[in-house]
């Protein structure tokens, strides 16, 4: 093989078929020939610009020059323990575990009759369940309902959890396969408890998972998802600017992959901690950068997020024209979805949109329909927003009545969300209101702030 170019064959096992017994010697000795022993290759490099003193850097192990002599020092590298590195990686990767006894429809018919908790048991209890497809089911299942129910978003990532735990070894099919399936059993559990408001647990999740990422393959992917988690959960916890850095990891990540939605994701998280830390120009860069990249029909929700994140950036900017002329073009996004909650969140910004625009009768409609559709919900911290928000309409119309049967309303909601003495006193000073000052509007405007300091909710 030496004498000549190497054959078709044999750039189809090194390129394609690389890991395998008794390939390393093979591989070894092709990419010598490639880059030492075929002129044709020197001479390429070198009209690439490559001079003889770099080729022979590139092509010699620089040894210890204490402990051996010149001589020795100017020997090859010896690229087996690199490829021996590679192939072992590969095939961990690949590697097949034990086959399967059911299928994951199957184990998820027999669970369906059982109570959840007996469901928990069940996966604990019995081997067939620690199946790495079904596991993977499960972790497909609770991220479809992430938007429309979380209880069931939790239970389903805590069964992938378990079964993730109880897999083994033989069962996986190599020890950072595993590792990679723990990864993305608790990033899913540690996500969904993030959704459902437990923080410190979801903290706790997240490490769980991460040490497992870091003892898995390595894979790209996987990293990157969880780290796109991890920024929705330091959003959660008001720390921006970690947000905004493990977003734009993950970013990269998803960029070398060529994985332009995946990437415009993270863009969109980035977007939503600049908007809750006060860099709302900035948020409008982002988001428009994220957007032409986003595959429409592949993930369309993630579309509306980008938009709906924008048209709040426009409405906050008090650019209540573009908001409108975006709005209208998303309004077909919000009527796709036919989720009850995403038409909420539309109504509630329309109702902004046709305030700020002057529109405050028909402002007043959207905003009560929308927080109507919230107390329901018992989405109380929606209620209270949305209240707020009526309040300025209030003030705007000079319905002072309106105005107080509005605040008195608030203040069990306020009480139930534990805010503090300071913002229950200005509630009450808004309350003592008479007449439309700006006074009364800056009080609306703080008692808006500081409710968004409670969480860092958003439709993504």
């Amino acid at each position: 093989m030496l004498k000549n170019h190497p054959t078709v064959e044999d750039f189809e096992g090194f390129l394609l078929r690389t890991s395998g017994p008794g390939t390393t010697a093979r591989n070894v000795r092709i990419l010598r020939h490639l880059l030492a022993a075929c002129s044709s290759c020197r001479s390429r490099l070198r009209e690439m610009g490559w001079r003889e003193h770099r080729l022979e850097t590139l092509l010699r192990f620089p040894l210890d020059r204490e402990k051996h002599g010149a001589a020795e020092s100017a020997a090859p590298y010896d690229y087996s323990r690199a490829f021996a590195a590679a192939e072992e990686a590969l095939d961990a990767f690949f590697a097949v575990g034990k086959p399967a006894e059911s299928t994951p429809e199957e184990l998820l018919a027999e669970l369906a009759p059982l109570p959840q908790d007996e469901q928990a048991r069940w996966v604990l209890t019995y081997s067939r369940f620690a199946d790495p497809r079904f596991i993977l089911k499960l972790i497909e299942m609770s991220h479809a309902v992430r938007y429309e129910n979380a209880a069931r978003m939790l239970h389903l990532a805590h069964l992938a959890q378990l079964a993730a735990d109880a897999c083994t070894v033989k069962i996986a099919g190599s020890a950072p396969k595993l590792a990679d399936l723990r990864a993305q059993g608790w990033r899913q559990y540690a996500n969904a408890l993030r959704v459902s408001g437990y923080l410190r647990e979801a903290e706790e999740g997240f490490a769980v998972a991460q040490r497992f990422c870091q003892e898995g393959t390595g894979d790209p992917p996987l990293r990157a998802a969880l780290l796109e988690r991890v920024a929705a959960l330091r959003i959660y916890q008001r720390r921006f600017d970690q947000a905004i850095s493990v977003a734009d990891e993950a970013g990269l990540i998803f960029r070398e992959l060529g994985e332009a939605s995946a990437a415009a994701s993270t863009m969109v998280q980035k977007a939503i901690a600049q908007i809750y830390s006060g860099r709302t120009e900035a948020a409008v860069l982002t988001l428009n950068r994220a957007i032409p990249l986003i595959d429409n029909e592949g993930d369309p929700h993630l579309l509306l997020a980008a938009c709906h994140n924008l048209i709040r950036c426009y409405i906050d900017l008090e650019r209540p024209e573009q908001a409108l002329a975006l709005y209208v073009e998303a309004r077909g996004l919000y009527r796709d979805f036919q989720d009850p909650l995403i038409a909420l969140r539309g109504g509630w910004q329309e109702g902004q949109l046709l305030r700020d625009l002057g529109h405050l009768h028909a402002a007043e409609a959207a905003l009560l329909q929308a927080r109507h559709g919230f107390m329901e919900r018992e989405l109380f911290y929606e209620v209270a927003l949305v209240s707020l928000d009526l309040s300025a309409v209030f003030l705007r119309l000079g319905e002072i009545e309106k105005l107080h049967e509005a605040v008195a309303e608030m203040v069990p909601v306020f009480k139930s969300l534990g805010v503090d003495r300071e913002v229950l006193a200005a509630l009450l000073q808004l309350q003592q209101a008479q007449q439309q000052s700006s006074e009364a509007l800056d009080l609306i405007h703080f008692l808006s702030s500081r409710l968004e300091e409670l969480s860092g909710r958003q439709i993504h």
